[in-house]
């Protein structure tokens, strides 16, 4: 190899080292409680890009969405879903949305959720105002499903009993497939 084949794998194996392996886990260990980091990554939201929303998150290429790349490699699972169900719930706490979402291939990751799973969106989660303006016609829309499994918490904070996934939703075309593949290969070469 040249000099500047070299140069050029230095700098990626550098730079892809800011996501840091913060979050990952061991095969034998449990959920990790829904901490402000992981919050941040898996914070229940649909990207507005996602939607064909004009914008300045259309503007920022995948490859050098740092959050891209870090939700990647610490995600149980990275994957093409398609939204099947909206189901609304009204609570005491307001309303809330049950997605059934549909797997369309696994991207990334050692923890996918089964070919059909559900995800949770609380009435203060970003997604809310998505769901409150759109409800039933997301249903058949495909995304990039960031996703990660977290242990429920009460709200004093401790660890309760059961589990639950947190997600982010991102447009679903190839730049961001290509982007979310070389997130991939570049957390296996730490």
């Amino acid at each position: 190899m040249g000099s500047r084949v070299h140069a050029a794998l230095a700098v990626l194996i550098v730079t892809s080292c800011a996501g840091g392996t913060k979050g990952l886990r061991n095969r034998g260990d449990g959920p990790p409680p829904y901490a402000s980091h992981d919050a941040e990554l898996f914070d229940d939201a649909i990207e507005p890009s996602a939607l064909g929303e004009a914008g300045e998150a259309t503007l920022k290429p995948a490859r050098s969405d740092m959050a891209l790349r870090e939700r990647t490699q610490v995600s149980d699972a990275t994957l093409r879903a398609r939204i099947v169900t909206v189901t609304v719930r009204d609570e005491n706490t307001g309303r809330s949305w049950l997605l059934g979402l549909q797997s369309l291939g696994v991207l990334t990751g050692q923890r996918p959720p089964g070919s059909e799973f559900t995800v949770e969106v609380d009435p203060t989660n970003p997604a809310a105002g998505i769901l409150r303006a759109m409800e039933a016609r997301l249903v058949g829309m495909t995304f990039v499903a960031f996703i990660r499994e977290y242990a429920v918490q009460s709200t004093e904070g401790a660890v309760g009993e059961g589990t639950r996934w947190h997600f982010h939703l991102a447009r679903d075309d190839k730049s961001e497939i290509a982007a979310v593949r070389e997130a991939a290969a570049l957390g296996e070469v730490r």
